[in-house]
């Protein structure tokens, strides 16, 4: 009987039914039975991914907009000589292409160094086990291969050793071609009614390939490993400071905060700040990192299942006002100083007086925040003191410079007049009551002078006879106003100098006398009960008081901006990175610590000081120039020695309407002669940097001379006065 057509086609479609179930249960018995290991599509137990974005940190910019400071990502290459293995050659040829380093220098990192470590080996003695303490040699896994290596250089290694064969691959594939050129040879050499000899061939065949099939597997196996795991990056974000030293001291540098996970190494080490911006403003230059949460499928990221995927909000920018020409200027003129004068140590600060802005700081010895490679002046010194921030974070006591607050005071209180004539008896004199004797230096015998003249020719006399007649108490209320006993308030890292009790006992008329008493009485009232005979006689010519560089520029530009004190501002904004305002800086107000009327008599008697006196290597050809020089001996081993000098140089230009006050200090300078004295080794150096900042302010003229035209000179405008607190 024949069946119909129908009837076959319907056993032919149960067949093909059949043998797809049949296809689908082998495939079902595989995965839940064979392999339950590996996760479905889809499964509960798919185990989470997380993922982090890192953030990169802001930048640091100085007040037009120079990028100061800024990170960059680099990649530390580390290997693991177990995963590398026999391949150490391969991956050194595949690297050095790469690194731009010798195959034989990296073969040689590659190898596994072997440390001693201790294990618990259990021993079987006629059915007694005891435990037994074994030494055995362990290598290290993490040798250090290359750093500071860009990623995309990193990327194209790694897909390089993703995609080369290694010589153990390439040998592999040679031998099969052998055999199988070798079966071919063989089998064209033997007739073809050879059937036994023809089948011989091809079990050796066969039997040589399952050989070579086993042995690659294992190779495939070891290669595949050592290219994913053999070298393997750490990610560490570096800050790159483009001009090296410069503004080090303000700047700042970072460390390392945390060290990445093993499962995170694509995340940059998190950095911190040290020291300087960095540290002052760490929080808002960190940044937030992002996250990504999700699931993986088959060992991948399944993105259909991300739960969570948040962006990275890297840190603000940090935007001084600090002028970074100004910046150049201030440390070329420290350094050729440096070289003339061979001090200590040698610190300048450059400040708008009517905004408390700095434009420049800078201090030698200093260091590279690159590397931290440090730059000292003389030999034997301590190399932390290359990383101190003397301009602020340094006291000393200020000698003559001082002498503007003890005028000012004196002035202010009508004690005196400019015109006035006092008698400073030759140069040496007996505080009246005391055993004391005042003494002018510089070889300065005055007799009867005019306080102007007094101040111009730095009189010691003059200053003490005039100091002498402001109350002491009162005269304290005149430092504590010109801020001389509190923080500046500079967001720069600066420690309390200004009321730090000195932890040794010191005499009266000394070091940090006047603090200390100053701190035991009361801040608030500042009045003293009673005063020894030394103390009320030391303070008028800066003695017995320590202060800052930045103290005493910030006192000389009161004066220069009407009598009003302001504190310094360093830091202008914050913004994101596509420039987004997020915290202004305003210009603070200030508080008046002398009249108007006052404040113009000092630009008048430091003009004098300049013209006519001890500071006529700091004059300028163009411009008016008031200040002063200082000269103090400094307190060694419980006594003043008359070795050991601190010279400086403090004023301000144009005289009318000031827009730069500057400071230059000289720690011990060494040069032959007495170029210790301020007016000798800091006021040339005040010269020098003044002339580079009126150049860069494009400041006018107030003096015409044939030279005037060599300044830029498309004018510029005063900046408006502060309002002071009344």
């Amino acid at each position: 009987m024949i069946r119909p057509a129908s009837h076959r086609n319907l056993w032919l479609l149960t067949w093909f039914l059949v043998a797809g179930l049949m296809v689908v249960g082998v495939r079902l018995f595989d995965v839940q039975v064979m392999r339950p290991q590996e996760p479905t599509p889809f499964s509960a137990n798919d185990p989470d991914v997380k993922r982090i974005r890192p953030a990169r940190r802001g930048e640091i910019r100085d007040a037009n907009g120079t990028v100061l400071v800024q990170s960059q990502t680099t990649v530390e290459i580390r290997a693991d000589p177990v995963r590398l293995g026999a391949f150490a050659t391969d991956v050194a040829r595949i690297a050095a292409v790469h690194l731009q380093l010798p195959e034989e220098e990296l073969v040689a990192r590659f190898k596994p160094v072997y440390f001693q470590s201790t294990q618990q080996v259990l021993v079987t003695n006629r059915g007694i086990v005891t435990t037994n303490l074994q030494v055995v040699a362990r290598p290290y896994r993490n040798n250090l291969v290359a750093t500071n290596v860009p990623p995309e250089v990193w990327d194209r290694l790694f897909a390089d050793l993703r995609t080369n064969k290694f010589h153990a691959e390439t040998e592999l594939a040679a031998r099969r071609r052998a055999v199988l050129e070798r079966a071919r040879e063989q089998v064209a050499s033997t007739p073809v009614w050879n059937l036994p000899a023809r089948w011989s061939i091809s079990r050796e065949k066969a039997g040589a390939l399952k050989a070579l099939k086993k042995t690659s597997k294992l190779v495939e196996t070891n290669v595949t490993e050592c290219k994913a795991n053999g070298l393997y990056p750490e990610y560490f974000e570096k800050r790159r400071y483009p001009f090296e030293h410069m503004a080090a001291h303000v700047l700042g540098f970072t460390t390392n905060k945390s060290v990445a996970s093993r499962s995170q190494r694509h995340v940059p080490v998190e950095l911190g700040g040290a020291q300087g911006i960095e540290q002052r403003f760490d929080e808002a230059l960190v940044g937030k990192h992002g996250v990504v949460l999700g699931q993986t499928v088959g060992g991948r990221e399944y993105v259909p299942l991300r739960e969570r995927d948040i962006a990275a909000v890297d840190g603000l920018n940090v935007h001084l006002t600090l002028d970074v020409q100004i910046q150049e200027a201030v440390e070329r003129a420290l350094d050729e100083a440096v070289a003339r004068l061979n001090p200590l140590a040698i610190s300048a600060v450059v400040v708008r007086p009517r905004t408390g802005d700095i434009l420049a700081l800078a201090n030698r010895p200093t260091f590279n925040p690159n590397d931290r490679s440090i730059r000292l002046i003389r030999s034997g010194m301590d190399p932390l003191s290359a990383f101190k921030n003397r301009a602020i974070n340094e006291p000393f006591e200020p000698g003559s410079t001082f002498k503007i607050l003890t005028y000012a005071a004196v002035l202010n209180e009508g004690l005196a007049s400019v015109e006035e004539v006092i008698n400073c008896h030759g140069g040496r004199w007996t505080v009246p009551g005391t055993r004391r004797v005042i003494r002018d230096d510089q070889g300065h015998h005055i007799g009867e002078a005019t306080v102007e003249k007094a101040f111009a020719q730095s009189s010691n006399v003059g200053a003490v006879m005039l100091g002498l007649r402001v109350p002491t108490n009162r005269f304290v209320q005149y430092i504590r106003d010109f801020g001389f006993l509190s923080r500046t308030g500079i967001e720069c890292g600066e420690q309390s100098v200004g009321y730090r009790r000195v932890p040794v006992r010191v005499a009266p008329g000394v070091t940090n006398y006047v603090t200390n008493q100053f701190i035991a009485y009361g801040e608030k009232g500042g009045t003293i009960p009673s005063w020894d005979g030394w103390t009320p006689s030391s303070l008028p010519f800066g003695y017995g008081l320590r202060v800052t560089p930045l103290h005493s520029v910030m006192a000389a530009a009161a004066i220069a901006n009407d009598g009003v004190l302001l504190p310094p501002r360093l830091v202008r904004e914050l913004r994101t990175a596509d420039g987004q305002l997020v915290r202004e800086f305003p210009v603070p107000q200030g508080r008046r610590v002398v009249s108007s009327e006052t404040a113009r008599k000092m630009v008048g008697v430091m003009r004098a000081a300049v013209e006519k006196g001890t500071g006529g290597q700091a004059a300028l050809a163009e411009f008016e120039v008031a200040g002063k020089t200082g000269t103090a001996k400094k307190f060694v081993n419980g006594g003043y020695d008359a070795s050991h000098y601190f010279g400086s140089f403090v004023g301000f230009f144009p005289m009318d309407h000031p827009e730069a006050a500057i400071i230059v200090t000289v720690d011990e300078p060494k040069s032959e002669g007495k170029s210790y004295y301020g007016g000798k080794a800091a006021a040339p150096v005040f010269r020098q940097i003044a002339l580079e900042v009126a150049n860069v302010l494009k400041l006018m003229p107030t003096i015409q001379t044939t030279n005037s035209a060599a300044l830029r000179v498309s004018g510029s405008k005063p900046l408006p006065a502060v309002v002071a607190n009344p």
